[in-house]
């Protein structure tokens, strides 16, 4: 099967993962003829990818010298997955989270189910980026029961200066006990890709979180897609054996 994504594409997140994990600012990249025999496309695709790369502030090309690497031209978050990347945002000098939306919505069969609500219950759905030295890190969307929700749609504004959790212990006495989190690899979706500045189709992680109360009752579904080339997990490891 053919994929949808140009190989032009493809070709730019490869090497763009490669200079990241192999190169040095000053590193010259192979010339567009090994490029285009290794990845077997024609010279026009390699300059495609690469001007992507120049475009990105990740290249610099230079005529009849080739193509060099800059190094990254931003400062990587990392947090471990058991941490709110909300709440990092909000430690950073320059962090802060811009709220997007918020309105009731009826629950999507998926949202229902996580929600633990009837299928076609109300929610309240809220949209929201999490940006760091101007750039965007996270786009979020969430979801509340609706009874819980409605109030937080009352006074959005509060969400630029709290997180959905901490609102809730805070403003509602709401006290969120655990949380179960799944993380994977997706693509942007053009519903996020502009908000978060990468292209459709650009390589994302994906966050799924669910936020229970002491009672064991689910009071938030959040659905996080995290900028690949801005912020990783990491994860210390004790016991390897």
């Amino acid at each position: 099967m053919k994929s949808p994504i140009p190989k032009y594409f493809t070709i730019k997140a490869i090497l763009r993962s490669r200079l990241e994990r192999e190169s040095a600012p000053g590193d010259r990249l192979p010339s567009e003829q090994a490029l285009c025999a290794e990845f077997k496309v024609s010279r026009i695709t390699i300059q495609q990818a690469l001007g992507l790369l120049e475009k990105d502030g990740l290249v610099v090309r230079h005529q009849g010298r080739g193509t060099f690497y800059c190094g990254l031209p931003y400062k990587r978050t990392e947090t471990k997955p058991s941490q709110l990347l909300e709440s990092l945002i909000r430690q950073q000098p320059n962090g802060f989270t811009r709220l997007l939306s918020g309105h009731t919505t009826q629950a999507p069969p998926r949202i229902a189910e996580r929600l633990d609500l009837v299928r076609g219950s109300l929610v309240a759905e809220i949209d929201r980026v999490g940006v760091v030295d101007g750039e965007p890190i996270v786009y979020i969307r969430a979801y509340l029961p609706h009874e819980i929700g409605a109030r937080v749609l009352q006074d959005l504004q509060a969400l630029t200066r709290a997180t959905l959790g901490s609102l809730l212990h805070d403003t509602y006495g709401i006290e969120v006990d655990s949380v179960v989190q799944t993380i994977g690899a997706t693509l942007a979706d053009p519903a996020f890709a502009e908000q978060l500045g990468v292209e459709v189709g650009a390589a994302v992680l994906e966050g799924e979180r669910t936020y229970f109360d002491r009672q064991g009752r689910p009071v938030i579904f959040s659905d996080a897609f995290y900028r690949a080339d801005r912020h990783r997990f990491s994860v210390t490891l004790k016991d390897w054996r």
